[in-house]
């Protein structure tokens, strides 16, 4: 790898380190523009707010009104409507669950200050806990602390508060969102994933279409389709998820939808490799009739299945005639091993599987997901969580609890020593606060302060400009208008300024919402901003002194387990049909650490530290080895569909070679643990010569199979899968060279030599 891989971010972009590496300027730009999914997701947003804010008014809770504003706000405003569905549902549960709690509590601890704090504090900390654990925004904490901490001397309004008003509010919230959802160009989920299916295979239509005009085959002009991201496979698999919710009758055919999912999605990859590797070498190779005929049947095959999709019909039978056997052993014959072997298999599986979703269901069992076995604690009947080793696994979660429940509890008690309740926002400034790490947090913390910054300007502008001249509840709504549609627009942008948003909605409509009639309270937008401040002061002390999360580690972390995962990848499996159960979690696993790291780094350059030449370097390298791992594992993905469907009789090979295979699977294994061990910290020790492994078991094919001899085509074939392992080696090589380099900026005390 080239020293140019790992130098310094350009001069250009340490002015931007707040703005993704550009300007403010460029990023507000970039951040701003419209297409069109933006502006139906800042139509529901303005249509909820707008809603909620007139509403609250009749409730006569306009305080709470706005906490109801943030919560819409802080909801994916993209959701298709099974999404929508289950997110309400869900939030409405957690809602049930914390009026209940807040309730308990108050009854039980509500006249005994220290009692309540304690009660408080485990309670925060292990609905942070959760929150943390499962990834999504359950809103326990928040609503606990409206409820019970912003008065904590008055138990009797508490309990009035958390039995009667947030409980309404809430269902205000909660309703309004996800019936404006379902109401404002509802998104069926079954539509958007057969779309998506049918996107892949027109994508894999594109490759042979390209690859049979390169030998002179002219047809109607298609256009080339972007690679999917990183993560696309896991948004398919939480779209079928969301349509079983909407139509009921897809979840008795769960197991057959992922498994043709995962099947569109292998035969993408491979027909991507086979572009990306063709681009340099092979393209100018001639075919001869039977291989031309082999890739005419393909796309066929191919836009045949993408119809059936379209049009939601059976075309296996079509798909039968198109992809006769006898065409494809007149290319590659009955023995020899192939890549368009393995597509020509792969293409007849998704047939098979488009079959089975259109006939009826006769074993419903046989549907549903497998049973986790991995889990050495399923078969005991005690819960996992009453265990220690639970606990220890999830010591990061806890700590992330702890901390920024003892945060808000601190803030109340500042804001009650005080006795200025204006400041009270800082108790959920602490808890919306609560990020992956230190740079998120303070990412975050600059979005809070700069909404509520202009959020209160907009206030003070609604209050000179438009508040003199209505008074009606219509005139309200008129001139409220341009600043709920500016919220919304800012907030369905993505998550670099989303935040910005939310938090302009919420501060304009705490200043405005705050009572009935003209706002003459100006200090409201003055409090709102110290008490935001105050929530940031007391979590950034805590955060950096109290089990600080640092961006870059975090990543690395991250970086190791995706590693470890892929190494996992090697193994040989015996039959095509454990496919999905084997190689799914370990791919979703390695795809959302790498996501998660790539994330972190973004948020790293914000941290005190990160200009130090050694940060510097070591996200440099980072983002190297994250790059390599992606691609790393889309190779070993290719690898493993080519050795199940290409055709290979592994069983019937000599035992020479299925030893050479085995060890070179080994020495992949081993290679990638120690490049995980390598970034852990770990002293480089000596591993097993990947290149040479891969040099003998390229010579026991060449030699078993006389490759030499083989007619151009077959040995051109066998040249092609050669090269998928020489990638891979290089790859591997790559990420150790790298993770050399980052292991040499980790502080000494992170070193373990034992």
């Amino acid at each position: 790898m080239k020293n140019a891989d790992i130098r310094s971010p350009a001069p250009h972009q340490s002015h931007g380190r707040f703005w993704f590496g550009r300007g403010l300027t460029q990023f507000l730009i970039a951040e701003l523009r419209d297409f069109p999914e933006r502006r139906i997701a800042a139509a529901r947003l303005f249509a909820v707010s707008l809603i909620i804010a007139l509403v609250s008014q009749t409730l006569h809770v306009p305080p709470l009104g706005a906490i109801a504003l943030l919560v819409s706000l802080s909801y994916d405003a993209y959701a298709n409507a099974g999404q929508s569905l289950a997110f309400g549902l869900r939030q409405l549960g957690y809602l049930l669950v914390t009026t209940l709690i807040s309730v308990l509590t108050l009854m039980f601890a509500g006249n005994d200050a220290w009692l309540l704090l304690t009660l408080s504090i485990v309670i925060l900390a292990l609905a942070l806990f959760h929150a943390r654990l499962i990834a999504w925004p359950t809103g326990v904490a928040l609503w606990y602390s409206v409820s019970v901490m912003y008065t904590p001397g008055n138990p009797d309004e508490a309990i009035h508060n958390a039995l009667w008003t947030i409980p309404i509010i809430g269902v205000l919230a909660l309703c309004s969102w996800t019936v404006v959802h379902l109401t404002i160009k509802p998104r069926d989920p079954l539509k958007l994933l057969k779309a998506s299916i049918a996107e892949q295979l027109a994508a894999v239509e594109h490759t042979f279409h390209v690859r049979m005009a390169d030998s002179g085959v002219h047809s109607h002009k298609q256009e080339a389709i972007k690679p999917p991201n990183v993560g696309s496979f896991g948004k398919l698999l939480l779209l079928q998820a969301n349509a079983e919710l909407i139509h009921p009758d897809l979840h008795k055919r769960h197991r057959s939808y992922q498994a043709l999912l995962s099947e569109i999605d292998g035969l993408r990859q491979l027909t991507d490799w086979l572009d990306q590797v063709l681009a340099a070498e092979y393209r100018a190779q001639p075919m001869t009739r039977e291989k031309l005929n082999v890739y005419l049947a393909m796309q066929n095959a191919c836009a045949t299945l993408r119809e059936g999709i379209e049009q939601s019909r059976d075309v296996s039978p079509l798909i039968n005639s198109l992809l006769d056997d006898e065409v494809l052993h007149d290319y590659s014959g009955h023995t020899n091993p192939t890549l368009l072997t393995a597509l020509w298999r792969a293409l007849r599986r998704i047939a098979d599987l488009m079959h089975d979703l259109h006939q009826p269901v006769t074993a419903t069992e046989n549907n549903k997901p497998a049973a986790n076995t991995d889990n050495p604690e399923s078969g005991s009947w005690l819960p996992a969580w009453l265990g220690y080793d639970y606990w220890a696994t999830h010591a990061d979660s806890l700590q992330f609890g702890i901390k920024f429940s003892l945060g808000a509890i601190l803030c109340m008690l500042i804001v009650d020593s005080l006795e200025w309740p204006g400041i009270n926002t800082a108790i959920p400034t602490c808890l919306v606060a609560a990020q992956t790490s230190l740079g998120a947090d303070y990412r975050l913390s600059l979005l809070r302060v700069s909404g509520a910054a202009l959020g209160g300007v907009c206030a003070y502008f609604y209050v000179l400009v438009f508040q003199s001249q209505l008074d009606t509840i219509i005139g309200f709504a008129v001139a409220t208008t341009p600043f709920w549609a500016l919220a919304a627009w800012i907030t369905a942008g993505s998550e670099r300024i989303a935040y910005l948003g939310r938090q302009l909605g919420f501060s304009f409509a705490l200043f405005v919402l705050h009572d009935f009639g003209a706002v003459t309270d100006l200090y409201l937008s003055r409090d709102r901003v110290i008490g935001i401040l105050l929530g940031l002061a007391v979590m950034g002390v805590l955060d950096y002194a109290l089990w600080p999360r640092r961006s870059i580690v975090l990543a690395r972390h991250h970086s190791i387990s995706a590693l470890r995962m892929l190494s996992k990848f090697t193994t040989r499996l015996p039959d095509p049909r454990q496919l999905l159960e084997f190689t799914l979690p370990l791919r979703l696993s390695a795809e959302k650490d790498l996501a998660t790291a790539q994330d972190l780094i973004a948020h790293a350059i914000l941290e005190p530290d990160a200009r130090l030449a050694d940060k510097t370097h070591e996200r440099a390298a980072l983002r190297v080895i994250i790059k390599n791992a992606g691609h790393l594992s889309g190779l070993l993905q290719v690898r493993k569909r080519y050795r199940l469907l290409s055709g290979q009789q592994f069983g019937g090979f000599p035992d020479d070679l299925q030893q050479h295979s085995g060890a070179f699977d080994k020495a992949l294994t081993t290679a990638l643990e120690h490049i995980a061990g390598i970034l852990q910290g770990n002293r480089p020790e000596m591993r097993v010569d990947i290149a040479d492994s891969q040099a003998r078991l390229q010579q026991s094919y060449t030699e078993y199979h006389d490759i030499k001899n083989l007619p151009d085509d077959l040995a051109m074939e066998w040249e092609m899968r050669f090269m998928l392992d020489q990638q891979i080696v290089l790859l591997i090589e790559r990420l150790e060279k790298t993770a050399l380099d980052a292991a040499a900026y980790l502080p000494q005390a992170q070193l373990d030599y034992g």
